[in-house]
């Protein structure tokens, strides 16, 4: 894509709209970037899942379970934990090549993937804080988790585009959010509708072993990520036009700057 990017406010159509029509030009590179990671770890996880099942508490002689259930249970919380850190460095990755691309910037895998591994650990501070925050807030009544959660939704796209990292990352968040928080929570709940839905097809329309189950999660998250990244993209993008007006050029180079 070589288009110049037109920063201006978008209604929530629109804003869905502009995503539907970059991931119809690029859906074959940000679901690559996406499945190269995705679809393994998802089916190792669902078969250590499936043996852990397999070797619970029928296969338990004299009160003591067999070797093979801890082995696998041990196996499935690695994988899990490891898992935790890969899942930081694609998102880094899906967001980094979803705003080249509405940049008008093609990232290849390689370079997506350099971006997340170089960022893993700004990403993994962003995603904790949005985490403790939106749990606290949950914590407390449901009302101001949704609040939270609301005012920090662009934390990413803020840590890819500007460079913002950890709490600075939160901060600029919260900042371009207020005043528009109904705005951004209506696209969160479509764009929640939307991916829902995309992802119940695909499991409904899958056979139900564990392979079934791990290819239909698979598949679904390598749908639904490069489009909720997109989607995010434009909303942080939406708030700057309006708050700020920046011009093209700027943006531009914070983004490139941000990639180094």
């Amino acid at each position: 894509m070589d288009e110049t990017l037109e920063l201006k406010p978008r209604r929530v159509g629109e804003l869905f709209a502009a995503a539907l029509d970059v991931y119809g030009k690029s859906w074959a590179r940000l679901m690559a970037i996406s499945a190269i990671v995705m679809v393994p770890m998802t089916i190792l996880q669902y078969f250590l899942w499936d043996v852990v099942r397999g070797a619970g508490p029928s296969t338990i002689d004299g009160g003591v379970a067999r070797g093979d259930f801890w082995q696998a249970a041990a196996a499935s919380a690695l994988l899990g934990i490891l898992g935790i850190f890969i899942y930081q460095v694609l998102v880094g990755a899906v967001a980094r090549s979803a705003a080249g691309l509405l940049f008008g910037r093609e990232t290849t895998i390689r370079e997506a993937y350099r971006f997340g591994y170089a960022r893993l650990w700004s990403i993994l501070l962003v995603s904790v804080l949005v985490g403790l925050a939106v749990t606290g807030g949950f914590i407390l009544l449901v009302i101001p988790g949704f609040f939270v959660l609301t005012r920090l939704i662009v934390s990413v796209p803020a840590l890819v585009v500007e460079g913002k990292k950890g709490r600075a990352a939160l901060r600029r968040s919260w900042e371009l959010v207020a005043g528009y928080g109904w705005k951004v929570f209506g696209t969160i709940l479509l764009m929640g509708l939307i991916t829902g839905l995309v992802s119940g097809v695909f499991a409904v329309a899958t056979d139900q072993g564990w392979l079934g189950q791990a290819l239909a999660a698979a598949v679904g998250s390598v749908v639904t990520g490069p489009f909720v990244a997109l989607v995010l993209t434009l909303v942080y993008l939406d708030l700057r036009a309006r708050k700020e007006q920046p011009i093209v050029t700027v943006v531009l180079e914070e983004f490139e700057a941000a990639g180094r």
